[in-house]
This record gives structure tokens, C-alpha cells and sequence, in this order.
């Protein structure tokens, strides 16, 4: 079965696959680029942070511990002088040793000292006409003998700062001719005799090359990003990568002839031959810079080593770009991967849209996929499925109700058709002079009705009529409605009188009424020649009775109970005369309790507007309904309508009170109207 579609259900060709830009695939990719990016952005911010801490910390603690194992280096090659000139100082000076010996004592301590390359012993005269001895012994073979050349050792100043000095002392770097043109750095020591007090007879030295101190931290001082330099004791700049040594220039000078005031602090640490540690920026380049003072033992020498921070974070920021470049990559490359597992996510969804799109468009025969699926899919699958049982199941119960229903209307319209042929139509009686219309109009609120009218004629000069309204409407009221009809047929045609009537239908139906249903019924009966009327009521309302001249009263019918909840023996009479051109009209509570849209009810009062004196029978009833309708209209008609009217004229000198007669159609019928 295929349902009418509406205008905004997706078409079957457009459900499915969505359009790219709007696709759960192109999303879930989107959104996994974006949180892979913030990710990496906040992974790089991280990194650099803490690798710049990290790098910055290890970069310190390398400067400084390399600073100090070259100082402790320098330390161990100067130590290794001092300790040699002082042993040869104490020899020579506790021993009496001949010239020649002393020469051999000296070479030999030449040799033991690692990068020595001379050394020097004056030795004063013990006693006055002894020889002095000053001798430079080289280990090179190029030795001196300085009395003998005539050298005036005892004027230079190294000499007398030495024999003067309590200890020994380091020289600056100095360009030794001896040597050969090569730079050299000196420690002297005074030579003095052993005991408190004695005197100086000379001094000893020793020769070391500056290259010996300067070559164990050259490899360090090439390095990129650092700065090596070697100070001497007295200031000058040993070893300096912007001031060579032969410009025998000072570290102060150096900071005040380069304008490098950033250096100040370390200079003030050389003087004092302390440690320092400090961050700096180069007063020349700018560049930034972690520099470590480093005194060398106690021999006046200081180390000055220091390492760019530039170099450091420019090192950091080429591995963070490569870091970037790596993680927008693997972005790239995550985004692509996503794409594809959310292809394979949004296919079944897409065949999911698909199946609904069908269902939308009611084709039911087709299954739902991937229904054998135990992921969200497979419940989807298997829901939607659900939904489609489901309603294959209430469009097979709708057939059946459409079925039966088709069926009810057909068997309702049988009934309609049964409860309409039990009506009598309308009858005129001619006797003689004398004539009677009879006419009758029922209206049911359903396809049946409660509402009923019956005609009966026992003899031919007496009319039976009855009116009656059963409680309830549709079949049972029907049902009901015909049972009361047929025995008030019977009971007329056996007793003389309405309330006998009324009395035999009373007991008749209550037998076997289990459903405790119940009428009302105004019965009478007519003589057509004389007008003699007799009327009972079983609970319904009184007629009215409508004169030729069109005054009207209300007939005082007293009500009896109504019929079907006890046997009931007493329906008081009432019994007058129906003149002649006057018409009694009854009618059932569906004319009197008909409301408007505005639940107002028509009422008995509005009845005898719709009256006119001098019409038939059957125009009383159709304009009395017709006024009813105008007033209830547009509200659906709520009851059964009944409008029952009996009518006596004579022929013209019959009698002066009546009304002309009019051109009435003798054949006037009840007719049963549909609702």
C-alpha cells in the first residue's frame, strides 16, 4: 500500500549520499583537522616552552662545567711548572753542586716538565770571589750562558720582581727571542737557601709556551656559538678571539677600546680572581650571551668562557619549524585517514537514509539493510526495520478497518432503507365531506434513528396516530424504535383507546429489555366525520393545536410514563374536538432541544412562528423543519427530528368554520431524510 507523499519528504533519487560540503564524512574530517591543528599549536607552544627552559638550563650547566674541566686542565699544566720550579728551587738551595751539575739537574728537569721548552737558573756567588752562575738551558739544545755573554740579568725587572718576590710568580705572554720568535709565558720562583730568614742567592724559571695553555681549548674555542678567553694574571688577553696576543692589550682596555661594557662584571671577577656566572647581551652585536668566569688554581690565570643564546634558540626554533612541518603533515595525513574511516561510517548511514526515504514514500517491501550489524548501525537498522513491521501491520489493520467499515455503512444503509419503508407514508381521508391529512417528517441525526411515526387505520372513519421518540440513538434506538412501532400496531388494532394502547405497549416492552431502554409516545385517535380526538402521553410532549383562523393552543395532555422501565396501567386521556380547517401538530424533543453554533436551543416558543393557518399537513411539518434548520445552521444537527401534523377540513358548506381548502396533493408521503 503506497500513502499519499508530502510536499517536504526528500525525494528517493536525493536521499543517501549528501553533497560533499554538507557531508557527515567532509565534517568529521574537518573537525579532526581542527583538533589535530590546535593540538599541534598547543604541542608546539608546550615543546617551546619547555625545551627552551630545558636547552637554556642544560646549555648553562654545560658553559660551566666545560669551563671549569679546561680551567682544571690549565690548572693541572701550570701546576705541574710551579711544582718543578720549586723543586729544582730547593735542590740548588740545600746542595752544594758543581756548575756542571747544576746545568745537568736543570736540563733534566727541562725534559721531565711536559711542554717546557727552557729553563733558567741565576745562582748569586755564596762567597765574594766566587763565579755567579746564570744559565738558560733550552730543550732545543740552544742553551745560554749569560756571565759569559755578558747579559745584564741582574738590571732586568723580572729578575729583581723575583729575587724580591716571596713566591713565585706567572709572567704575562711575552715574545721570546731565545725561543726562537715564540710566545711564551715564565714562572719564576726566588732561589733562597733553606732556614728562616735566609737569603735570596737567585732564581729559577721555566719556559712555557703560550700554545701549551692556549691548544687545550682552542677545539672549545671554535665551537659555533662560543667564546673562549684567557686572561693572564696581570689582565692581558692571552687568548681572545676578537684580540690576538701580540697586541699584549688587557681586558680592560679591551671593554673600554670596544665599547663591550656588558663585560664589566666579568673583568671585576678576573681582578678578583673570583667565579662568576651571568647572562649578558653584547653591548656591539646585541647578541645574548651566558658567560662563566673561571680563576684557574692559584696561579692568577682566569678563564672566560661563553656560549650564544641566540645560536640556542635559533637551533630551537629550526627544530619547533620542523616540529610544525612534521605535525601539519601527520595532520594532513590524519585528515585523509578520518576522511576514509568516516566514508566507511556515513555509507550504512547513507543506506539507512535511503531505507527511510522509501518508507517516506511508502514502499514497505523492501527490508532495511545492515540489519546483521552490532554496532549504532545495526540498532538503527534494526529500529527503522521495527517501524516498517509496524506499520505494514497498522496499513493491514486499516484495510480490515476500511473493510468493515464499508461493510457497516452498507449494512446502515440497508437498515436506513428497512427503518424508512416502516414508516407509512403520508394519507388523506375523504368522507364524504369530511377529510383528514396525515403527514409526517423524519429526520435522523445518524443513518438510523430513535424517532417514530406510525398511521393506522382500524375502520374506516377512525385514524390512529402515534409520535415517539426512543432514548439513545443509532442501531439500538433503531432496533428498539421497531419493536415499539410494531407493538403499538398490534395494540391499536385490539383495544379501543390510546391509554389502553399506551398500557399494552408499556407491558410488552419492558419484557426482555435488559439494555433498560426506554420512548416516549403521544398516541391517538381521530373520527374523520366528527373530529372527535382522544390523546395519551407516555412522557411526551403535549401536541399544539393550530385553528384555521391561526390562533393556537397548547393541548393539556397529561404526560404518563414513558415506555420500557415498568409496566404501567395508567396514560390519562384527554380527549376534545379537532375542528375543522385546525391542525394538530406533534413532534419529537429533537425540534425542541436543536441548538446553534451558540448553544441556544430552538424551544417550544419558537414553534408556532414557523405555523401558517390554511396549509397542508405536509407544509406545516416542512416549514416547521426548515425553521429549525435556518436556526441551527452551520451547527451539525445533534438529534432525530420528527415533525408529525394532522390536519381536518370539510368541504365548503359543511360547515362555516372552516378555512377553503387548497390545492393539496392527496398523495403527500413521509419522507426519511438522511442526516
Amino acid at each position: 500500500m503506497r500513502n499519499a507523499v508530502p510536499n517536504d519528504v526528500v525525494p528517493v533519487q536525493d536521499a543517501g549520499a549528501a553533497h560533499w560540503r554538507s557531508s557527515l564524512r567532509t565534517r568529521i574530517a574537518l573537525w579532526a583537522g581542527l583538533v589535530n591543528v590546535v593540538l599541534l599549536v598547543l604541542l608546539v607552544l608546550a615543546t617551546a616552552w619547555f625545551a627552551r627552559r630545558m636547552i637554556l638550563e642544560d646549555a648553562r650547566r654545560d658553559t660551566h662545567a666545560t669551563a671549569q674541566e679546561a680551567a682544571q686542565r690549565l690548572d693541572g699544566a701550570l701546576h705541574v711548572v710551579t711544582i718543578t720550579t720549586q723543586g729544582m728551587s730547593d735542590l740548588v738551595g740545600s746542595a752544594q753542586l758543581s756548575p756542571d751539575e747544576l746545568v745537568t739537574t736543570l736540563r733534566a728537569m727541562v725534559k721531565a716538565t711536559p711542554g717546557c721548552a727552557g729553563g733558567l737558573l741565576i745562582l748569586e756567588p755564596r762567597e765574594r770571589g766566587d763565579a755567579p752562575f746564570a744559565r738558560y738551558v733550552a730543550r732545543n739544545g740552544r742553551d745560554r750562558d749569560f756571565v759569559a755573554d755578558g747579559y745584564p740579568f741582574r738590571d732586568q725587572g723580572w729578575y729583581q720582581r723575583t729575587v724580591a718576590s716571596p713566591g713565585g710568580w706567572w709572567s704575562e705572554p711575552y715574545l721570546s727571542q731565545t725561543a726562537g720568535q715564540v710566545w711564551m709565558v715564565t714562572y719564576n720562583m726566588p732561589l733562597r737557601e733553606p732556614g728562616r730568614g735566609a737569603r735570596t742567592r737567585g732564581m729559577v724559571s721555566l719556559d712555557l709556551p703560550l700554545a701549551s695553555l692556549t691548544d687545550p681549548i682552542d677545539s672549545l674555542a671554535h665551537l659555533p656559538g662560543w667564546r673562549v678567553s684567557l686572561v693572564a694574571p696581570a689582565g692581558t688577553l692571552a687568548l681572545n678571539p676578537e684580540v690576538g696576543v701580540e697586541r699584549l692589550e688587557t681586558l680592560d682596555e679591551y671593554i673600554a677600546r670596544a665599547g663591550r661594557i656588558d663585560l664589566r662584571d666579568a673583568a671585576q671577577a678576573v681582578r678578583v680572581r673570583g667565579h662568576l656566572q651571568h647572562v649578558h647581551v653584547d653591548a656591539v652585536s646585541g647578541e645574548r650571551r651566558y658567560t662563566v668566569v673561571e680563576p684557574i688554581g692559584d696561579s692568577g690565570w682566569s678563564l672566560l668562557v661563553a656560549q650564544s643564546y641566540d645560536l640556542i634558540t635559533d637551533r630551537l626554533a629550526q627544530a619547533l619549524w620542523l616540529l610544525v612541518a612534521i605535525g601539519t603533515l601527520l595532520a594532513l595525513v590524519c585528515m585523509l585517514v578520518v576522511s576514509k574511516l568516516a566514508r566507511h561510517i556515513s555509507q550504512p548511514v547513507e543506506g539507512l537514509s535511503s531505507a527511510a526515504a522509501r518508507l517516506a514514500h511508502g514502499d514497505y517491501d523492501v527490508p532495511v539493510p545492515h540489519l546483521a550489524r552490532r554496532d549504532e548501525v545495526g540498532q538503527m537498522a534494526r529500529t527503522l526495520e521495527q517501524a516498517r513491521g509496524s506499520i505494514r501491520q497498522q496499513l493491514r489493520e486499516i484495510e480490515d478497518m476500511t473493510a468493515a467499515r464499508q461493510k457497516l455503512e452498507s449494512e446502515l444503509s440497508i437498515a436506513r432503507e428497512i427503518q424508512q419503508a416502516m414508516l407509512p407514508p403520508g394519507l388523506v381521508i375523504d368522507r364524504e365531506h369530511a377529510h383528514l391529512e396525515a403527514y409526517a417528517r423524519l429526520e435522523p441525526a445518524k443513518a438510523v434513528g430513535g424517532d417514530f411515526y406510525c398511521f393506522i387505520q382500524t375502520d374506516p372513519d377512525c385514524l390512529w396516530f402515534a409520535i415517539g421518540d426512543v432514548s439513545d440513538k443509532g442501531v439500538p434506538a433503531a432496533l428498539f424504535m421497531a419493536r415499539t412501532v410494531t407493538v403499538l400496531e398490534v395494540a391499536a388494532s385490539t383495544h379501543p383507546s390510546p391509554e389502553r394502547v399506551l398500557a399494552e405497549a408499556s407491558r410488552r416492552l419492558v419484557q426482555g429489555n435488559d439494555a433498560c431502554m426506554f420512548a416516549t409516545v403521544l398516541c391517538g385517535r381521530v373520527d374523520v366525520r366528527s373530529g372527535a380526538c382522544v390523546l395519551a402521553s407516555a412522557g411526551h410532549d403535549a401536541p399544539l393545536l393550530l385553528h384555521a383562523d391561526g390562533h393556537h393552543e397548547l393541548l393539556p395532555v397529561p404526560p404518563g410514563p414513558p415506555l420500557g422501565f415498568e409496566v404501567e396501567d395508567a396514560f390519562p386521556l384527554w380527549s376534545g374536538q379537532l375542528p375543522a380547517g385546525a391542525t394538530l401538530l406533534a413532534w419529537t424533543d429533537g425540534i425542541t432541544e436543536a441548538f446553534d453554533v451558540g448553544n441556544i436551543a430552538f424551544g417550544a416558543e419558537r414553534i408556532p412562528e414557523a405555523l401558517q393557518p390554511g396549509v397542508t399537513a405536509g407544509e406545516q411539518c416542512e416549514a416547521l423543519i426548515a425553521r429549525v434548520h435556518a436556526f441551527t445552521d452551520p451547527a451539525p444537527q445533534s438529534d432525530d427530528i420528527t415533525a408529525l401534523a394532522i390536519r381536518r377540513r370539510l368541504d365548503s358548506g359543511a360547515a362555516s368554520p372552516e378555512a377553503p381548502p387548497t390545492q393539496e396533493n392527496a398523495d403527500a408521503d413521509a419522507t426519511v431524510h438522511p442526516a
